[in-house]
């Protein structure tokens, strides 16, 4: 019930899950720990909310990372070896940096950026922001600078996007669909398309909605631009897929111990299975933990008279009832959860590492709260 051999193990971790399962909390708190153990540590977020600056008792985060001061761990009397930055993923300036490092020539550059449908593209396009957030991944592991990298990632609906992006966006690429943008345009112009096949103008309709933009003019020159990257961008889609894939490489699910939670997870597990990215981590997070001496029925007397004890028959009938109402209610929470964690458990391979940790008594907002969650995660 520990994930301290996985951390000790790879390089990069990659943390997904449901939202509101404390999912940015267990990537710092990894990252964290990485730190302590003497590790340059680095955990990058994927979400605009400041989830990861407030679990790091901070006001925000820049983009691309930064490191954090250790007078901060100092304050709180805590002892890091290591070092540790943290960064939020700004997705438009992802993308033109990623432009800017792959475009073969300065006009080619300029040209795709300066490009509306470029703009447009770079921020609705399905698992842009996704497939971002893995290209900046495989740019920190590929820099040496960091020994452990934990990435953050969206929900769980998005977190297929995030699986999926790479080879979407190949897919996009493809050569054999740059024909049916740029010919066309170069050859007879926008109004000629006006009269060509119904499922022609249905496609480009669509673009146009996707869009909001009516010439295909910008649709074509962006092409045009992007012909010259083609390869180079194949050729990381396929660095991409490989450092997912890797023995350097952890998938860490974070979990609940809620049914519809649960269900999320399985499917989320599934898709990893297929593509190729098994889950190597459980982390089951805020689980309530079952009272000390209890049980999932308890015997109502018994408890009673238990409470009527401890207190000292200082409290009235009624109070004593609400007390004992609280405790079976606690009781049976904590066996419904522990059913559902064991029927989920059930179906992980035998090699995935779990972990429980327990609900706390406040939200995680500063470092010394993210280090007691490190230290739950490892031991």
């Amino acid at each position: 019930m520990s994930l301290a051999s996985l951390l000790a193990e790879h390089r990069v971790i990659v943390c997904v899950g449901s939202g509101g399962v404390g999912k940015t909390t267990t990537a710092a708190a990894l990252a964290l720990r990485g730190a302590f153990e003497g590790r340059r540590a680095m955990v990058l977020t994927i979400d605009p909310a400041k989830r990861l600056a407030q679990s790091l008792g901070l006001e925000t985060l820049r983009s691309g990372g930064e490191p954090i001061d250790s007078a901060l761990f100092e304050r709180a009397g805590l002892s890091v070896s290591g070092s540790l930055s943290a960064g939020v993923l700004e997705q438009q300036s992802a993308w033109d940096e990623f432009i800017d490092r792959h475009a073969p020539t300065p006009e080619i550059r300029d040209a795709i950026l300066s490009n509306e449908f470029y703009r447009h593209l770079s921020s609705s396009f399905a698992g842009s922001a996704e497939y971002m957030a893995i290209e900046e991944l495989c740019r920190i592991y590929e820099s040496g600078e960091y020994d452990l990298i934990v990435l953050d990632t969206p929900p769980t609906g998005h977190a297929l996007d995030f699986l999926e992006a790479p080879q979407r966006l190949e897919n996009f690429l493809d050569r054999s669909v740059l024909g049916w943008f740029v010919r066309p345009y170069a050859a007879v112009g926008w109004s000629a398309w006006k009269t060509t096949s119904r499922g022609v103008r249905f496609l480009f309709q669509r673009i146009e909605q996707a869009t909001g933009i009516e010439s295909l003019r910008q649709i074509s020159d962006f092409f045009i631009a992007m012909e010259r990257l083609f390869d180079g961008i194949n050729e990381r889609g396929r660095k991409v897929r490989e450092l997912l894939r890797s023995d350097a490489t952890a998938f860490v699910l974070v979990a609940g111990p809620e049914e519809q939670v649960l269900g999320e997870s399985d499917v989320l597990t599934t898709k990893m299975h297929d593509l190729g990215m098994p889950l190597k981590g459980v982390v089951m997070n805020r689980v309530h933990p079952m009272p000390a001496g209890g049980e999932a029925e308890p015997d109502r007397s018994r408890v009673v008279s238990v409470i009527e004890r401890l207190c000292e028959a200082q409290i009235d009938k009624r109070t004593t009832a609400w007390l004992a109402d609280v405790y079976e209610d606690a009781c049976r929470i904590a066996r419904a959860e522990e059913i559902r964690r064991e029927a989920f458990e059930a179906g992980l391979a035998p090699e995935v590492e779990t972990v429980t940790i327990p609900e706390f008594e406040a939200d995680v907002h500063d470092v010394r709260s993210l280090a007691e969650v490190a230290r739950r995660l490892v031991s």
